[in-house]
């Protein structure tokens, strides 16, 4: 995809056909992720990111940012796994005894329901990594977060507060309908039952949300969206209105700290390439956009 590729920006209750965001998270988690995302743009279908201020390859994602002016970019809050930005003594429920953000979002949910986490230390913590991305020069079009823990109430009201502050108002909700090829896939339920909770939390969240999409895509093959899961998706995405498709591409890295969550970024950067994906999102009509037009 090249810098032109994107479509002008245009209402959504006058447009004919789909406009589509595709997605990647993660930005900044490696060299290797970072570089993938800008490929996928530059080379596949690509249109937006969100970069994680926490990060450990945060500076060169902000570099290959500012070098790709057409790559759309938001913040993704992060309060799993990562080292904070804030000194972990001031923020003592969000971290574990090695000053890190506690391993697991599941860690984190639990927590969170025994109301272990304290909401001010969340604000002072995501105020930081949105500071950290402003001051560094880029222009944040939404806010999304690792593992979507933004939609849990208690922080999602503190994400839309800082959104206000910061001016910052589209945001995703990560609402995925349950469609018929989940439930021909192996191993499936387990992964709808989490899209289940996911999305009663999001509908929860839905009046009064703010700016975002109409739909939401991506959760199910979440860190597995090769070339066939890819076609898939497009293939059931709705023919009107606007919808959000989740990814993670990266280039192949033997050596990642992360190899732990499974995922499997080349073949996820290799089929967002793929000439048959562009092909079918051209013959359904369906014209890709970013979250800049959302508000345009």
């Amino acid at each position: 995809m090249t810098e032109t590729a994107l479509q002008p920006p245009q209402d959504t209750a006058a447009a004919d056909g789909l406009r589509l965001i595709v997605h990647a998270d993660d930005f900044g988690l490696s060299e290797k992720v970072n570089e993938g995302i800008v490929d996928a743009h530059r080379n596949g279908i690509l249109t937006s990111t969100s970069i994680m201020a926490c990060a450990p390859a945060f500076d060169h994602a902000v570099r290959l940012a500012k070098e790709t002016s057409s790559l759309d970019i938001g913040v993704h809050l992060t309060l799993v796994e990562e080292p904070p930005l804030t000194d972990p003594a001031k923020i003592p429920s969000l971290v574990d005894e090695t000053g890190h953000f506690h391993k697991h979002v599941t860690v984190f949910a639990k927590r969170y329901v025994r109301g272990l986490i304290n909401p001010d230390e969340v604000r002072v913590e995501l105020d930081a990594q949105i500071t950290r991305i402003l001051d560094a020069g880029l222009k944040a079009s939404h806010l999304d977060s690792h593992q979507h823990v933004h939609m849990l109430p208690g922080i999602l009201s503190v994400a839309q507060d800082l959104g206000r502050k910061h001016g910052i108002a589209p945001m995703r909700l990560p609402r995925e309908p349950v469609s018929p090829y989940m439930l021909t896939s192996a191993g499936g339920l387990s992964r709808i039952a989490q899209q289940l909770v996911l999305n009663h939390f999001c509908q929860r969240a839905r009046k009064g949300f703010g700016p975002t999409t109409d739909r939401f895509a991506g959760f199910y093959y979440g860190g597995k969206l090769d070339t066939k899961a890819l076609l898939r998706v497009v293939s059931s995405l709705p023919e009107t209105g606007s919808c959000e498709l989740m990814c993670h591409p990266g280039v192949d890295d033997p050596a990642s700290e992360k190899l732990h969550w499974g995922y499997t970024w080349a073949n996820e950067l290799s089929a967002l390439k793929d000439a048959s994906v562009a092909a079918e999102i051209e013959r359904k009509g369906i014209r890709l956009i970013s979250f800049r037009n959302l508000t345009a």
